[in-house]
């Protein structure tokens, strides 16, 4: 049974520690210190603190190789578009330079006189056509724009060209191309053609050959696109030389604005240029008066292949939970040092304020000796005497009322000295807390019985101003009077002999009994005022410094409140504000 007491003993010992202590870690920080819901929410503060501080740069990571892998994407396509654009102008070069090649071959060949004759124009056309095809037709053209021999489908012997651009332009030049047109023909198509001197009769002439624009129409398609994309010919005013899918036919207007640079190809985004295409391409084609054009609007490059996004993904999320896992990790470590150093630490604080307790009872050791002395000398004188009566008397029954007066005395005594180590007991053991409606003037008295030999050997003078007419309160009687203890022991240190110490009890308002100790020492510095309910602070230069931070906390902890007033060479004044009925936890 006694082994059950102690073990009772010592669990209500850790509850009431568990409990009791939640006060001291920090004056102003009282409730819920060791609340399993402080450590989740620092658990999860420090979690999302990471998470911003690992995650974040890994998305910024992340959302810049994605974009980075976009404009590689992008220029790339572009590279390809421009490597395209420059294969099909250079074979439209070439296909171009080659016919005016054959005319000039065929010009320095034959004469005037041999092209003049049907057959044999006929015989030159059936070849060239045959190993080149897209021929239209061919044709010699006098000086005067008119045209001597043809050979082609059409009737076009006799035509006059003495009014067409393309006929003066080649009176200055050697060879001419010429945009597409209709003609008499009235199908779209182009002429290439060749002028022949002829010094000694100071004349010329010139071999025309006219190809159908369905040639330019292949080359350009070439071009590798998709369905909402454009590839076609312009040339230097914009008129199309080719079909459009999306701006119109051969002869119309191509309307977006456009911009490109004679020796190179041009390669211009949408924030580039005032057109509508995402991406466009120029590609100015050498001797001649025409533009390859490239309008892109499908945007492939920005489908990131779907290998790279997967494998992208991938990583990411294999990054934040290996990041996470990690996380939760270390701080469920260190989380769980954190609050095994705090228990220790609680521990060592109630260790700590029962040494301060232990301390305060040995101060009070000359009191309680003194106390406890003067009952057994009284209890040993009344004992003496009933000895001597008894050994003289020949008839106890006369002595009867006197033996039992004696008793008496021997009783009160006893009870006496039985009250004084109760309190000391109460003092000194670590009790649970309990709700008692206690007059607070008695706990004072109380308080008071225990320093009075010291105030008195100090020649301090006591002043007490108890209402009678307070209230009682429900509270714990031994934190209560801890606090007491605390702070008139703090006074009678502050006051110098025959100093004066006043302590007053008063309702404050319907809800507190209002407490007052005040003392006219030293006083406390103003900047070190804020300091005293912290713990292990002191001014006196000797204790623990726990005794305000444990008065501090146990008020707060049954509902109250304590605050000074202090002023240097003045005194300082406590104020203890204790709830009528107090909601302890």
């Amino acid at each position: 049974m006694s082994e059950h007491n102690e073990q009772q003993e010592e669990k209500n010992n850790k509850t009431r520690i568990y409990k009791f202590l939640r006060v001291l870690f920090h004056p102003r920080d009282f409730l819920g210190i060791l609340s399993e819901d402080r450590y989740k929410s620092l658990k999860i503060r420090i979690v999302l603190l990471d998470a911003v501080l690992s995650l974040l740069p890994l998305f910024i990571v992340v959302t810049i190789s994605y974009f980075w892998f976009q404009q590689i994407l992008k220029d790339d396509f572009k590279n390809q578009l421009k490597w395209e654009l420059e294969n099909t102008k250079q074979s439209i070069e070439f296909f171009l330079e080659e016919r005016l090649s054959i005319l000039r071959f065929i010009t320095s060949t034959y004469t005037y006189e041999q092209l003049s004759d049907q057959r044999t124009l006929f015989d030159i056309f059936t070849k060239f056509k045959r190993e080149f095809p897209g021929l239209a037709d061919i044709g010699v053209i006098d000086a005067n724009g008119i045209q001597r021999t043809y050979s082609g489908p059409y009737r076009l012997a006799g035509a006059d060209y003495s009014n067409q651009t393309w006929f003066n332009e080649i009176v200055v030049r050697s060879s001419n191309l010429s945009d597409v047109f209709m003609g008499f023909r009235k199908i779209p198509h182009f002429a290439i053609a060749v002028k022949r001197e002829v010094p000694d009769k100071g004349t010329f002439w010139i071999l025309r050959a006219t190809i159908d624009m369905k040639i330019l129409q292949k080359y350009a398609s070439a071009v590798n696109i998709r369905e909402d994309d454009d590839v076609f010919i312009i040339n230097r005013e914009g008129v199309l030389q080719t079909p459009s899918r999306f701006h119109g036919n051969v002869l119309e207007q191509y309307k977006e604005n456009f911009s490109f640079r004679e020796d190179n190809i041009s390669i211009k985004e949408a924030g580039q240029s005032e057109g509508t295409c995402d991406i466009c391409g120029y590609a100015p084609i050498k001797n001649s008066p025409w533009v390859l054009v490239a309008v892109i609007r499908s945007s492939p490059y920005a489908k990131i292949p779907n290998i790279f996004r997967n494998e992208l993904l991938f990583i990411t999320i294999i990054s934040i939970f290996f990041s996470i896992a990690v996380t939760i990790a270390l701080v469920q470590t260190v989380v769980n040092r954190i609050k095994k150093a705090d228990q220790a630490r609680e521990v060592a604080i109630a260790e700590t304020e029962h040494a301060s307790k232990m301390a305060s009872i040995g101060r009070l050791a000359a009191g309680v000796a003194h106390e406890i002395n003067n009952p057994l000398a009284i209890i040993n004188e009344k004992a003496g005497l009933m000895k001597d009566i008894l050994e003289g008397s020949r008839d106890l029954q006369q002595k009867r009322e006197k033996f039992l007066s004696l008793i008496g005395g021997i009783f009160d005594s006893v009870n006496r000295c039985r009250t004084v180590t109760h309190r000391l007991l109460g003092f000194s053991r670590r009790m649970d807390i309990s709700h008692d409606t206690i007059d607070i003037n008695d706990a004072l008295n109380e308080v008071i019985g225990f320093l009075e030999k010291e105030i008195i050997y100090r020649n301090i003078r006591l002043d007490l101003d108890l209402r009678k007419d307070i209230p009682k309160v429900v509270t714990d009687k031994g934190q209560v009077q801890q606090v007491f203890l605390n702070i008139i022991n703090n006074a009678i240190d502050a006051v110098q002999e025959k100093g004066l110490i006043k302590i007053s009890s008063y309702s404050k308002d319907e809800h507190f009994v209002r407490v007052s100790i005040k003392d006219n020492g030293s006083g406390i510095p103003r900047d070190k005022l804020k300091h005293i309910f912290e713990p292990f602070y002191t001014t006196k230069g000797k204790g623990t410094g726990l005794g305000l931070s444990i008065s501090y906390g146990i008020v707060q902890r049954l509902g109250g409140s304590i605050h000074v007033e202090s002023e240097i060479n003045k005194g300082t004044n406590f104020f203890v504000d204790i709830p009528i009925r107090s909601e302890t936890v």
